[in-house]
């Protein structure tokens, strides 16, 4: 069951939400992204919910994160009143977040690519291809990539899609491309599982 994570606009269209998040620092801005990448794709093991609005609370290093956000699942709702609940309070999609800190924060970009790559590696490739489409169109682009990589842009676009399915050769060539362009190196390090 996919959810629709939507932040609520003030009505002078600033974030709250917003506001938060990038007061965070890059890496636990990468932990809330993850969450949420997390979230739209239906885990909801991590939040507990009050009529309709969840929290949830993420548990890293020697501090926690709480992120609020307002959050609904539109499945068995009809299309009406999806409408007539989207009228009732101004929101977007909280990609929009992301992909404006992600544009301005090389540091986040950078956490945001060790995040997806580190779910690739730990067996969530269905976030991890979400997190790294936005990434990419953060970033790079599809048009862009087509040309660095050698693939059609349509064909990339399908591999980083909900339902994808990139070898090994294709998603190395879209990660080693996203890493270029953020002019970083990866290093992979196993820790011990707890």
């Amino acid at each position: 069951m996919k959810i629709e994570l939507q932040e609520f606009l003030r009505e002078d269209g600033t974030s709250p939400y917003q506001e938060w998040f990038d007061g965070l620092d890059a890496q636990a801005a990468a932990k809330v992204a993850t969450a949420e990448y997390r979230m739209s794709m239906g885990n909801t093991s991590n939040i507990k919910w009050f009529e309709g609005i969840g929290e949830y609370r993420i548990d890293w290093g020697p501090i926690s994160i709480t992120p609020r956000r307002y959050a609904t699942s539109t499945s068995g709702v009809s299309v009406r009143r999806r409408r007539e609940v989207s009228e009732m309070a101004l929101t977007r999609d909280f990609k929009a977040t992301i992909a404006a800190r992600v544009e301005r924060d090389p540091a986040f970009a950078k956490a945001m690519l060790d995040e997806a790559v580190t779910l690739f590696l730990n067996g969530e490739p269905d976030t991890a291809r979400l997190m790294l489409r936005d990434l990419v169109n953060a970033t790079v682009g599809f048009e862009a990539l087509a040309e660095d990589t050698g693939r059609p842009s349509k064909s990339l676009h399908r591999m980083l899609s909900p339902t994808g399915n990139p070898g090994m050769d294709n998603l190395s060539a879209i990660i080693g491309a996203v890493r270029k362009a953020l002019k970083v190196n990866l290093e992979v390090h196993t820790i011990s599982a707890a």
